[in-house]
């Protein structure tokens, strides 16, 4: 009998973890809303436009207005200029999207959700999430195309709502930091004096 209460109460806070991570609803909401942003990074990882806009179609509300406040950093602005806002409904983010990932050679994106609070009814969750995204394209200075790297580190905050189990995001705000340098070999372009001077501007 000694032996048998140790097991019994292990097995019982086993059930109970268990239960709490896959079972427990708001744990449920909170996995489905992780696999929402995974879902989105494995399309951008696709390089397929169609099913990364796609995607977007699944992940966002009708609804949706998504906010990007954008900080930019260069060797020109080492320090930053100001922020620049921009707000979208669903089809102009998704047409924006799509317009930045046409002018690219390469991209990635990844995401990871720090923040998760579902509401009483089960309805909306305040979520926060972090993104790092990179990609690799063409910038004319002076009339001269220097291949750059840009990457942005992403910081946001908003709110999910679930049809069912299934997350879509309806607003969201992501403060932006937005670095922009030229790849290995091609900083011998800025040498010429007209294209140094439209970088530098």
């Amino acid at each position: 009998m000694r032996l048998f209460l140790p097991l019994l109460l292990a097995l019982l806070l086993i059930a109970g973890g268990t239960y709490y991570q896959f079972y427990y609803p708001p744990m449920v909401k909170k996995h489905a809303t992780e696999h929402a942003l995974q879902h989105f990074a494995d399309a951008v990882a696709t390089k397929d436009r169609a099913k990364i806009g796609e995607a977007l179609q699944q992940w966002l509300t009708d609804t949706a207005h998504i906010r990007l406040e954008i900080g930019f950093f260069s060797l020109a602005q080492p320090e930053g200029g100001k922020p620049a806002t921009e707000d979208f409904d669903k089809p102009t983010f998704i047409t924006f999207i799509d317009n930045i990932l046409y002018s690219l050679s390469d991209y990635d994106y990844r995401a990871q959700l720090h923040d998760f609070s579902l509401s009483a009814d089960g309805k909306i969750a305040s979520v926060a999430f972090a993104s790092q995204a990179w990609g690799d394209g063409m910038s004319y200075y002076g009339g001269t195309g220097i291949n750059m790297r840009f990457s942005s580190d992403s910081a946001c905050e908003g709110e999910v709502a679930f049809d069912g189990e299934k997350p879509r995001l309806d607003k969201v705000t992501c403060k932006m930091q937005l670095r922009s340098v030229p790849k290995p070999g091609e900083a011998e372009k800025l040498q010429n004096p007209e294209t140094l001077r439209e970088f530098l501007r």
